[in-house]
C-alpha cells in the first residue's frame, strides 16, 4: 500500500454541478477514500456564457496542484466532459503509485470524451448530435430525460433534470491546446456505459480504440447504464473506483 495520502477527484460532465454526484460521493467514501468533487466554472449556469474550456482546465489544475503540494495521490474520475477537462489539464501532474511526491496516479473515464491532442468535443465524435441545439451560444439538449437520466426512476430523474444548468457552446467546440493528452502520461481505465444515450457506445468504444491504436492499454469495465450511473448504479461505480486504486502496479 503506498504512503502517501489518496483521494478521489471526480471532474463532472456539462450541464451537471456537483450535486448530482452525491451518490457516488457518498459511496467512495464510504470505501475509505476521500473525495472531492466541484461545479466546473462552465456549468456556473450564467447565461450568456461567461467560461470557457481554458476555465475548467485552471480550476481542475488548481484543485491538482494544491493537492500534490500536499503530497496526495489522487485518482481521477472524469463523467462526459470532464474526459476534455482532464485530458487537457493533468499530463504533467503525472506520478507513479510508488511516488513520494504527490499527483495523479490513475485516470478512470466513465462515458466520458477522450480527446486526442487538437481535438474538440465535436471533433472527437465528428459532429454535433442532433438532439444538441445551439440557442444563443448555449447547447440546449432535447429530451434530456431519455438522454441523460433513462435508467432512473421518474422521481430522481425529474430531479437531476431540474437540477442541470446551461452550459455553451463555445466551450464544446474548443479544442484541447495542450501538447500532450494526460491519457498518454496517465494509465487510463475506461467504464462503458451500455445504454447511454447521450455518449452512445459504438462512440465510447470508438475513443477507447483510438488510445489502444496509439499503442496505449485501456483497462475496461462496463455498465448495463445510461449516461448516469453516478445515480442509477452509484456503488458498482465505486467498486470499480475502489479496484483500479487497490489494483497492484506492473
Amino acid at each position: 500500500m503506498p504512503h502517501q495520502p489518496r483521494a478521489v477527484l471526480i471532474v463532472t460532465g456539462a450541464w451537471h454541478v456537483s450535486g448530482h454526484y452525491h451518490k457516488l460521493v457518498a459511496a467512495i467514501e464510504a470505501r475509505g477514500f476521500r473525495t472531492i468533487c466541484e461545479t466546473l466554472p462552465t456549468n456556473n449556469n450564467v447565461v450568456p456564457p461567461n467560461t470557457t474550456l481554458q476555465d475548467d482546465v485552471d480550476f481542475i489544475r488548481s484543485i491538482v496542484a494544491k493537492e500534490t503540494a500536499s503530497g496526495t495521490h489522487l485518482t481521477v474520475l472524469a463523467h462526459s466532459w470532464g474526459g476534455m477537462i482532464s485530458s487537457s489539464a493533468l499530463a504533467d501532474f503525472a506520478v507513479p503509485r510508488g511516488s513520494t511526491q504527490g499527483g495523479v496516479t490513475d485516470l478512470i473515464f466513465m462515458c466520458a470524451f477522450v480527446p486526442r491532442e487538437g481535438e474538440s468535443l465535436y471533433g472527437v465524435s465528428g459532429k454535433q448530435p442532433p438532439y444538441l441545439v445551439d440557442e444563443n451560444n448555449i447547447m440546449v439538449c432535447r429530451d434530456p430525460l431519455k438522454r441523460f437520466y433513462n435508467d432512473l426512476e421518474p422521481e430522481e430523474a425529474a430531479w437531476a433534470e431540474s437540477l442541470r444548468v446551461a452550459h455553451g457552446t463555445v466551450a464544446q467546440n474548443t479544442p484541447l491546446s495542450v501538447e500532450k493528452v494526460a491519457w498518454r502520461t496517465i494509465p487510463l481505465s475506461y467504464i462503458f456505459c451500455e445504454n447511454d444515450e447521450a455518449v452512445p457506445l459504438s462512440l465510447q468504444k470508438m475513443m477507447v480504440g483510438r488510445v489502444e491504436s496509439d499503442g496505449i492499454s485501456v483497462k475496461q469495465y462496463s455498465l448495463a447504464a445510461s449516461h448516469s450511473p453516478f445515480l442509477s448504479m452509484p456503488d458498482k461505480v465505486a467498486d470499480i473506483v475502489e479496484e483500479v486504486m487497490n489494483r497492484v502496479s506492473e
